[in-house]
């Protein structure tokens, strides 16, 4: 009894122990489930607010995009107001131009009537008895005062045209450059192009009865036409006139300038000029009274000059037409103090004479 009472004992001692095992571990698990149940109402109360937060931005997104619509709304309200002030106007102008065209038949028909009127006018001019045809054109007409006061006195006219390499650029150094040209390229140089239309509106203004010759000169002197070399031309001779244009438009500048001899050439004429038209581009180059195989400076363009003028066939008006070249400025004075010595006219035309 005794054994038996002393086993229960310790089988009891054993069961409490299991018991506050199990009751410790009931615990645990009871607090552990508390702790997990604490945390995941803190996550919940973190994702609420975050869904807070973006349902509040999407409220503002969408009020914004409210107050465009609403904008967009007033800008279509404005265009379709344009669009009708646009269409009005469009009936306005509509209406305007139908005028317009009314107009414009208006003053075509009276057009016409006036057309009408100037031919009856033509047919009664051509009616009207007619003096004869200018044997050559004067070009640019409007402008014919220009050179009036070049003397073109007497019976006969003589022309004398610097025919040089110098004609050739406004420069010596563009003269030079030119001097390489292939001689159609020459032809068209602007300096030669204003100096051949001097001469043809010389020509040009002629009295009819006018006889005149054209001579050219560089270190020879030759007449323009040497088929009618002792002839003169009289300004009514329309193919005469015709003929030495045209063969003055085919000439090419080349070559130095010896005035000495030109003018000894006029002297010894057959029949002497009433008056001498020279044409030139500044002091001779060459003289025969003194050769100089190299180039002249400014002294000994003046001395040709002078000796030059010793061969001039006296009282015998001479009016200078001088294109002035750059680097030659004793030029001017001394051909403006020939042209008073002899009673004729020192003229120095524009760059852009005779054209405008």
């Amino acid at each position: 009894m005794a054994m038996i009472s002393a086993k229960r004992r310790d089988t009891e001692v054993f069961s409490m122990a299991f018991l506050d095992c199990i009751c410790c571990g009931f615990g645990a698990v009871l607090l552990i489930y508390i702790l997990t149940i604490a945390q995941q109402k803190s996550r919940d109360t973190e994702s609420i607010d975050a869904i807070k937060e973006r349902v509040a931005q999407l409220a503002a997104r969408v009020q914004a995009t409210e107050h465009d619509v609403k904008s967009l709304e007033q800008m279509l309200a404005a265009a379709q107001a344009a669009m009708e002030q646009l269409k009005t106007r469009n009936s306005g102008e509509q209406v305007n131009l139908t005028n317009r065209q009314k107009e414009l038949l208006l003053l075509m028909q009276q057009t016409g009537a006036l057309k009408d009127a100037l031919d009856k006018l033509l047919g009664e001019k051509k009616a009207l008895p007619t003096e004869d045809a200018q044997p050559v054109p004067i070009p640019n007409e409007a402008r014919h005062q220009y050179l009036t006061g070049v003397k073109l006195e007497g019976d006969y006219v003589l022309f004398l045209v610097r025919v040089s390499g110098s004609m050739l650029g406004e420069s010596l150094d563009d003269a030079i450059a030119r001097l390489s040209d292939p001689e159609f390229k020459k032809r068209e140089a602007p300096k030669w192009q204003r100096v051949i239309k001097s001469v043809h509106w010389m020509v040009a203004t002629l009295a009819p009865e006018t006889h005149f010759q054209i001579l050219l000169f560089n270190e020879e002197t030759v007449p323009l036409l040497p088929s009618r070399s002792d002839e003169w031309i009289v300004r009514s001779d329309r193919q005469g006139v015709q003929e030495a244009l045209t063969r003055l438009y085919q000439v090419v500048p080349q070559g130095s300038a010896n005035l000495e001899r030109a003018f000894s050439t006029v002297r010894y004429m057959s029949r002497l000029p009433d008056s001498i038209v020279l044409m030139t581009d500044g002091l001779p180059t060459t003289s025969d009274s003194a050769p100089n195989p190299g180039d002249a400076d400014d002294d000994a363009r003046i001395r040709y000059f002078r000796y030059a003028q010793r061969q001039l066939p006296p009282r015998i008006p001479v009016s200078v037409i001088l294109f002035p070249m750059t680097g030659d400025p004793g030029a001017p004075g001394l051909y403006w103090e020939m042209a008073g010595a002899t009673r004729g006219a020192f003229v120095s035309p524009s760059v852009n004479w005779p054209d405008t």
